[in-house]
């Protein structure tokens, strides 16, 4: 038995040595101190099962998925775990229970044979009639999920189930068909289905926090599967999703699309009324199913739709409005932009004006209140040092000697782990791709492998563009993909711009600000741009530094006008300035 930290956090872990401190060896179901008190609801909800015996604690969050736990006789291990688990002996046995409560479920002999273990297991002190989901990894068991086979529902697991379940039966070129339980997987898999279909479950259910009809990202960290499944996804012919029929089926369904792409290979399986494929086989039958599986239909075609493909969502206009994007976490900057997933701001400004400090910025404040992780290809730093700048923001202390109190080890260290959880990051230093396809096949895999949200590149300069084109069009073209994968992904992109050289009369005027249109190379930084933002400093700091916003796309994000904004030249964070901000919607740019 190994135990680790997975999605560890001081708080959560100070917090669960507490609760065993003071128990005695069982197994036993508490609040879960890394996630309750951030719900909005549920707060009391004993989502965190502690297994305790001799050996040592296992924890396991069925809520925020974080777990791990220790051997008392040794040191907490700190670091991820081994993505291979400890293979599980499991018995030989059978339940008359458990195989009559599949059975009422019409689930055939052979599935429950081939795919289920049965026996009792206890839940929270209480031994129950119980069937057992066991993932494997080859002819090993790694992990196994119990369900009480009865009326009231309880769960438990040995080990973590961090894969989809039944993805080992997979072989190359099958379709896959998703699901989100594994009693739908038996349920499925209990009809006549092709022999080149594999069906899978998602190891830990849709994710209970649903925002504005989406993942929470906060949860984003649940989606590692699809991640280890990528190679195998990657080879299936087509992809079909049939996740439960409500909002955090709907909202699981869209996370997948977004991580793995709108691609032909996605279609999707409407099971009308019914909740899940096990309600529809116990209420309607094989043949329903069949049909629904036979009547799949692909995603649109892009670039080609029907009014039908936006129907939902031009009733969702009409009853919700349009939803804004999320805040820069700059109160006197939100007056005039917001993050919005799907779209590109340019940011633009002259050298050491602060353009990549205040993205910085901006990521950091977006992960602390909205849980968005961060992609960054960033050409002028090597990944070390801009983690320590963004150590220097997170805790608002220098990192290096000076003479300003240097952090502590202390708090280096909690920004290293917070930093881990929330940024990635692209290395040019060596073989890194250098053109936007390289940076956005990498950026693709950000998405896969952490649900990423914002891409910075940062800056365009470095970017190789084809030799035998003109500038202005391998410019217009690079920024058309991005615009792109910013949609298929829903990721946000800040794309760094450095301004062509202003001309002697412009120089001699006591502050210039550039847009888009000074940008070098094309006239498609301002037209391509969803957002424009230019980051003005004085050289000695003077005066405070200022950002203008000189183009917003769309009105319902913000509008024209700059704002002064305060800057911490030891640390280099960014923040709300003292003076006014000044709407200059009326600008003609």
């Amino acid at each position: 038995m190994a135990y680790s930290a997975v999605g560890y956090n001081d708080f959560a872990l100070n917090g669960i040595k507490q609760l065993v401190s003071s128990l005695p060896e069982g197994q036993y179901k508490k609040k879960c101190p890394e996630c309750y008190h951030t719900r909005e609801k549920h707060q009391q909800d004993r989502s965190l099962s502690l297994k305790i015996d001799g050996d040592g604690v296992q924890y396991f969050c069925h809520h925020c998925n974080v777990s791990g736990g220790w051997m008392y006789k040794e040191t907490i291990n700190l670091d991820f775990p081994d993505t291979t688990p400890k293979s599980i002996k499991i018995p030989a046995s059978s339940n008359s229970d458990v195989t009559a409560y599949l059975k009422s479920r019409h689930i055939s002999d052979d599935v429950i044979k081939k795919h289920t273990v049965q026996g009792t297991y206890s839940f929270n002190g209480t031994s129950l009639p119980a069937v057992g989901f066991p993932y494997r990894d080859g002819d090993n068991i790694v992990a196994i999920k119990w369900r009480s086979a009865g009326e009231h529902k309880y769960y438990s697991q040995e080990n973590v189930c961090q894969d989809f379940f039944n993805m080992d039966s997979y072989v190359s070129g099958n379709d896959v068909l998703v699901v989100e339980g594994e009693i739908d997987v038996l349920s499925w898999l209990s009809c006549d289905l092709p022999d080149n279909c594999t069906v899978v479950s998602i190891p830990n259910g849709a994710p209970a926090k649903v925002k504005d009809g989406k993942v929470d990202p906060r949860e984003d960290k649940k989606f590692q599967y699809i991640w280890r499944a990528k190679k195998k996804l990657e080879t299936a012919n087509r992809i079909l999703l049939c996740c439960d029929n409500d909002a955090p089926g709907n909202a699981l369904k869209d996370e997948i699309i977004r991580r793995i792409g709108n691609t032909d290979k996605i279609w999707l399986v409407d099971l009308e009324e019914f909740k899940d494929a096990s309600e529809a086989l116990e209420k309607k039958g094989e043949g329903f199913l069949l049909d629904a599986f036979d009547d799949a239909l692909p995603l649109p075609t892009v670039g080609l739709y029907s009014v039908d493909d936006f129907t939902d969502e031009y009733i969702e206009l009409y009853e919700e409005g349009q939803i804004r994007g999320a805040s820069t976490g700059i109160t006197s900057l939100d007056k005039f932009i917001q993050v919005v997933p799907g779209q590109m701001t340019v940011v633009t400004g002259f050298p050491s004006s602060g353009k990549s400090d205040l993205i910085d910025q901006i990521c950091i404040n977006l992960a602390r209140s909205e849980g968005w992780k961060t992609v960054f290809c960033s050409f002028e730093k090597p990944p070390s040092l801009h983690l320590a700048q963004l150590a220097q923001k997170l805790v608002d202390a220098p990192f290096f000697e000076g003479p300003s109190t240097r952090m502590t080890r202390e708090k280096r260290d909690y920004a290293l782990e917070w930093c881990r959880d929330h940024f990635l990051f692209m290395d040019h230093s060596l073989d890194g791709p250098c053109d936007i396809d390289g940076i956005l096949e990498v950026a693709a895999k950000a998405v896969w492998r952490m649900g990423s949200r914002i891409l910075v590149i940062d800056p365009y300069n470095f970017i190789e563009l084809p030799s035998h084109e003109r500038e202005t069009d391998a410019i217009t073209k690079m920024l058309t993909k991005v615009q792109k994968f910013c949609k298929k992904t829903s990721i946000h992109c800040f794309f760094v711009a450095h301004p062509s050289k202003i001309s002697p009369d412009r120089r001699s005027e006591r502050k210039v600000v550039c847009t888009g249109h000074d940008i070098s190379g094309s006239a498609s930084w301002f037209s391509k741009s969803d957002i424009g933002l230019t980051v003005w400093r004085h050289p000695t700091d003077q005066e405070p530094p200022e950002a203008h916003v000189w183009k917003v796309r769309w009105s319902w994000i913000g509008n024209n006008g700059f704002c002064k904004l305060g800057f911490n030249r030891v640390t280099g964070r960014w923040s709300d300035n003292e003076h006014e901000t000044r709407d200059e919607s009326y600008w003609e740019l």
